[in-house]
């Protein structure tokens, strides 16, 4: 017989309102990592983007302690015109070379790793501000319709002042040559801009003039570049190039 005045006591796991009791989340519990935490990348960078390779540094650099820091590279990713450095994979870095093309995908069997940060255009070594004219040429000709639609498009900032003329050699007398004949017949391709109006190269125009927005962030008007050396709030959003009031095309 049992003891009546002996309290019956139920199982932890049957009482409604115990509590189990809190488990410190612990770093080794991640298999293979040990005691550090997991590092993550700060910046943003979607799978698929293109970017261009402007320099490749092997060696990377010393930091106060004297260690050399992972093999970098300085790229470009378009349409964005982010500049970013990159950390490089060592065995595939003898396949890189500069002003090359690559969809950045960030695993281990790709010439590019993970992005370390977002640089300024006084970031940049020699060898980058050398290869980053060429490599806008290259991309402005291989996206052609965007940028003749921009020319046929582009209108007053002001009343005073056309968005055209922010082009570098760009004045009065190209602005209205550009206009008078797309109010006639729209232009459909560099090589037309360039029989209609003399002294005007598009390619490199467009390619200086995103230079120029790159290198001096006090501008009042941007056509092109959006900065981006400061951390992005949402990092999904949506940077497409858009018509804004005046024409401009402005990477939001």
């Amino acid at each position: 017989m049992t003891d009546p005045e002996r309290k019956r006591t139920s199982h932890p796991s049957h009482e409604g309102n115990q509590k189990r009791p809190f488990r410190k989340f612990d770093n080794r519990d991640q298999r293979g990592t040990g005691n550090r935490p997991r590092s993550r990348s700060t910046v943003y960078i979607k799978k698929g983007v293109l970017v261009f390779v402007l320099d490749i540094l092997q060696h990377g650099g010393v930091d106060k302690a004297g260690h050399s820091w992972h093999p970098i590279s300085q790229v470009i990713e378009v349409p964005s015109y982010r500049l970013l450095e990159v950390n490089l994979n060592k065995k595939l870095i003898p396949d890189l070379i500069l002003n090359q093309k690559i969809l950045y995908q960030g695993t281990e069997d790709s010439p590019l790793g993970r992005v370390n940060k977002v640089l300024k255009y006084d970031d940049l070594t020699l060898a980058s501000i050398t290869t980053l004219q060429s490599v806008l040429e290259t991309y402005v000709k291989e996206n052609e319709k965007i940028f003749v639609e921009f020319i046929n498009s582009a209108g007053p900032i002001t009343l005073k002042r056309h968005s055209l003329e922010i082009l570098p050699g760009v004045g009065k007398k190209i602005m209205w040559e550009i206009i008078n004949f797309r109010e006639k017949h729209p232009f459909t391709s560099f090589k037309e801009i360039r029989e209609n109006v003399p002294g005007f190269k598009p390619v490199e125009v467009i390619a200086k003039r995103i230079i120029e927005e790159l290198s001096d962030e006090d501008q009042k008007r941007f056509l092109f570049v959006k900065h981006h050396h400061k951390p992005m709030d949402n990092p999904s959003h949506d940077r497409t190039s858009r018509p804004e009031s005046g024409g401009a095309y402005h990477r939001r």
